[in-house]
């Protein structure tokens, strides 16, 4: 593939499950583009009849669709084809992409990392809209993509809010802030309405304050972690004490050794001496991101969707007082060297 100019366009990928507003909430954001800015957005519909791209035409935006497939399969050619030509024609200030409502957007942010596209672009927040009378926690048919698209979300918005009832949406509220990793924003919406200054949200920052109905993940007091650097949180309340991990996404993970090292953690040993009550974490291993979820009694991994950065939070008795540098070194110790 030729070799794009360097212009790191920020680029903010717009998911969610078919029907649930995408193409509303684009268009309600193209009423913030400043007058003078150039916006592209790379439209992917399943069927072969592009509409979503025809209702998305307008004055400083150029739409591109890749319609009759999804763009995240084989291995990303279509979204790098795409891409390529759109940025190449256009020269965008912003780049938004909708894939259809059937794509597994882990691919696309794969895709978007590689060599030949990382330069050119520069990743915003994801951003995932969901329908909350729909259950965060499943159970999810077989290669449903709606945990993914969960998954991936830097902010997480319910839309279509005005069609679910108080109580759906207080359960839906609960299982939003139970996610792991924790999500950068929470939002409820109706009409596809989206606060625009999540456009310039880099993974891994925290949330501004919107003025919409938005809710700021974290507890009070914490500094916000910065994209690309190691962050270290750690608090104590009523007899348990708690310490998250926030890894640069540029680390890699071996899978076997990490696996060894969590399963001494969570048992009682020098850095933990009750051991772990809990352990949960996401982390980045050659050539694929794995979710882990322990208890001294069993360390389960699985598929990941979430590639913002590594991550882990370790839940143990405050007495003895756990030993985190200790922690930090055992789990570091895992990384892998080509």
């Amino acid at each position: 593939m030729p070799k794009l100019p360097v212009r790191d366009v920020p680029t903010t990928l717009v998911t969610g499950s078919l029907g649930v507003g995408k193409t509303t909430a684009i268009l309600d954001l193209f009423a913030h583009r400043p007058a003078d800015g150039r916006w592209a957005v790379l439209v992917n519909e399943f069927g072969r009849v592009g509409i979503d791209g025809a209702l998305m035409q307008g004055d400083g935006v150029a739409v591109r669709e890749v319609p009759g497939g999804c763009i995240c399969c084989t291995a990303g050619l279509s979204l790098r084809i795409g891409l390529v030509r759109l940025l190449r024609e256009v020269r965008p200030d912003r780049l938004l992409i909708e894939p259809t409502g059937l794509a597994h957007p882990a691919a696309i942010l794969d895709a978007l990392g590689r060599p030949g596209l990382r330069e050119a672009v520069s990743r915003r927040a994801t951003i995932t809209l969901v329908d909350p009378r729909r259950s965060l926690e499943g159970p999810f048919e077989a290669d449903d993509p709606f945990p993914d698209q969960v998954g991936v979300a830097d902010v997480l918005v319910a839309n279509r809010c005005d069609e679910a009832d108080a109580a759906r949406l207080a359960a839906w509220q609960r299982e939003a802030e139970a996610l792991f990793p924790r999500k950068m924003a929470i939002a409820t919406t109706t009409f596809g309405k989206l606060d625009p200054q999540w456009l310039e949200l880099a993974p891994g920052e925290r949330a501004v304050t919107s003025t919409g109905h938005h809710h700021e993940s974290g507890e009070a007091g914490e500094a916000p972690p910065a994209p690309g650097v190691s962050t270290r949180l750690a608090s104590s309340s009523g007899g348990v004490a708690t310490c998250g991990w926030i890894r640069p996404r540029s680390e890699v993970f071996e899978r076997a050794a990490l696996e060894d090292t969590l399963q001494a953690l969570v048992r009682p040993g020098r850095a933990l001496p009750r051991g772990a009550l809990r352990l949960k974490g996401v982390f980045r291993t050659p050539g694929r991101w794995l979710g882990v979820d322990a208890t001294a009694e069993e360390v389960r991994w699985r598929p990941a969707a979430w590639r913002s950065d590594s991550r882990f939070e370790i839940i143990a008795p405050a007495e003895p007082p756990p030993q985190w540098d200790l922690v930090e070194a055992a789990v570091l110790s895992a990384l892998w060297t080509p």
